[in-house]
């Protein structure tokens, strides 16, 4: 058997690898089946027949990142009920199941479940960590969560209510990170990188940020060097710049690289084009994450494959379950 067809038959069976995902968001993660009961089920003020699959069309890329971040006005319409959050956890970690995943990093903002079901966001942090333990221990994978603060007109008070939560409820061991998504355009006050800082040093929480996804590489060097970084989520304006990207390497700071959702979001053009081959060629570290599978339709596996096709390579993948134990936050796995 040559190199090529050796290649193409372990592409054929990443199903099977062991996996952990450093990058997947809660409610991206559901099955859309799964998301279309929820909202009939909850008659949500948009009619019981909604149909979720135009936001979810995943054949061709997006106009921008803020038309895929579109997608949430309809998924932050759930959960309403208790039950209905208790299904979505479940329906992930099934998922997770699938594809063979051991290890999960699962994230969520909190903030708008205690909104729609009008309780404190301590209740809400609760309920997430109640289920994340109880389908962490049913379906046999390792599970940390990391509370998301989006960039906006209130990033310093959803940042100190979840804090406040976290402080609440004892500084739960299953609370691993924190990260900061959303419109990199926006300009954060300098308090809400101090903010990161402080919480990392005062209870050793790692930090995950949402940067260089819309072209700016400076976005990365902000993240690393104002908000103490341990990770950066896409990254892909990386290869734009040699000095960021040995500052990547000498911290020995992980780029979550998602295919997938790099492309849906025109954050690459082509796949074939991923920037994930200059962090190779630089020795950038990186993990392959899955971020929305749900929205896309696709498992971490699929991420897998695209990530072969572009790098023309598959041996990167042989060691991916290692690395990504070795970045990963959650405690015990390296």
């Amino acid at each position: 058997m040559n190199s090529k067809e050796n290649d193409s038959k372990k592409e054929l069976c990443v199903e099977f690898l062991p996996k952990g995902d450093l990058h997947v968001h809660l409610n991206g993660l559901i099955s859309k089946a799964m998301m279309q009961d929820i909202l009939h089920k909850e008659k949500s003020f948009y009619s019981e027949t909604i149909d979720i699959n135009p936001y979810l069309e995943k054949t061709k890329p997006y106009k921008s990142l803020q038309e895929y971040i579109r997608i949430w006005d309809v998924f932050r319409l759930v959960p309403n009920h208790r039950s209905s959050l208790k299904l979505m956890m479940e329906d992930a970690f099934i998922n997770l199941k699938k594809d063979n995943v051991r290890f999960a990093e699962i994230r969520n903002s909190v903030i708008y479940i205690s909104l729609l079901n009008d309780i404190t966001v301590t209740e809400a942090l609760r309920w997430l960590l109640e289920y994340l333990d109880v389908f962490s221990e049913k379906y046999g994978i390792k599970a940390g969560f990391i509370p998301t603060v989006s960039r906006g007109d209130y990033c310093i008070d959803n940042f100190k209510a979840l804090l406040k939560a976290y402080e609440a409820l004892g500084c739960p061991k299953s609370i691993v990170g924190i990260d900061l998504a959303g419109d990199e355009d926006y300009q954060c006050p300098k308090e809400l990188a101090k903010l990161f800082r402080v919480t990392k040093e005062k209870y050793n929480l790692k930090i995950t940020i949402h940067a260089g996804e819309t072209g700016n590489p400076n976005n990365i060097r902000d993240a690393i060097i104002n908000y103490g970084a341990d990770r950066i989520g896409h990254g892909t304006a990386a290869s734009k710049s040699k000095e960021v990207m040995q500052l990547l390497k000498e911290k020995d700071i992980c780029i979550e690289v998602c295919p997938i959702s790099n492309y849906l979001t025109g954050a690459v053009k082509s796949l074939n084009k991923h920037p994930v081959s200059d962090f190779i060629k630089n020795n950038v570290p990186f993990v392959i994450c899955s971020d929305n599978p749900g929205f896309h339709d696709a498992s971490l596996s699929e991420d897998y494959k695209l990530f072969i096709n572009a790098v023309n390579d598959s041996s990167q993948i042989e060691n991916m379950f290692d690395k990504q134990k070795k970045y990963t936050f959650i405690k015990g796995l390296q």
